[in-house]
């Protein structure tokens, strides 16, 4: 089996990548003084790297919980078929669904772990009914409710 390389980055790059997930909105020259490039030689290699696919985009990262988010919850989901119907009727089910931050197919005890928030344990009730247990590809469902956050990151642990 053949796996998949991944790209070779220099050291630049790999700065870049690091600052940027550190503060996307920083100026091209702002990015070039912490880098140690010009700004032209910057915003060549962020335009490249985009261009690639190594930034896929720049987003606002919001407070869950300011925003009345009180509940996370993760959701292991186990298919009572494995057919391509099943599979797809599901993951075109969870994949509408805003509450639904994240979506993994995994391999274990269930086929499927989703993050979900909502605001009450009864807007969760009202997400299964609606969302998950009218799904009949759906055969048993697990929760687990978050305490408190830990750690959360949404960067990569790129080395420069």
């Amino acid at each position: 089996m053949l796996f998949n390389k991944p790209e070779e980055l220099d050291r630049g790059e790999l700065a870049i990548l690091a600052a940027l997930q550190v503060n996307a909105r920083l100026s091209t020259q702002d990015l070039a003084d912490e880098v140690g490039l010009s700004s032209s030689a910057t915003w060549r290699r962020v335009k490249a790297l985009e261009d690639r696919g190594m930034i896929q985009g720049y987003v606002a990262m919001l407070d869950a919980e300011k925003l009345g988010f009180k509940e996370c919850i993760f959701a292991h989901v186990t298919l009572a078929k494995h057919d391509v119907k099943s599979i797809e009727e599901f993951e075109r089910s969870v994949a509408r669904r805003p509450e639904v931050l994240e979506c993994f197919s995994v391999a274990g005890q269930s086929d499927y772990v989703l993050r979900v928030v909502v605001r009450s344990n009864g807007e969760y009730e009202k997400f299964l009914k609606d969302a998950v247990f009218s799904c009949a590809a759906v055969g048993h469902i697990r929760s687990s409710f978050t305490l408190r956050k830990v750690k959360f990151s949404m960067s990569l642990p790129v080395a420069t």
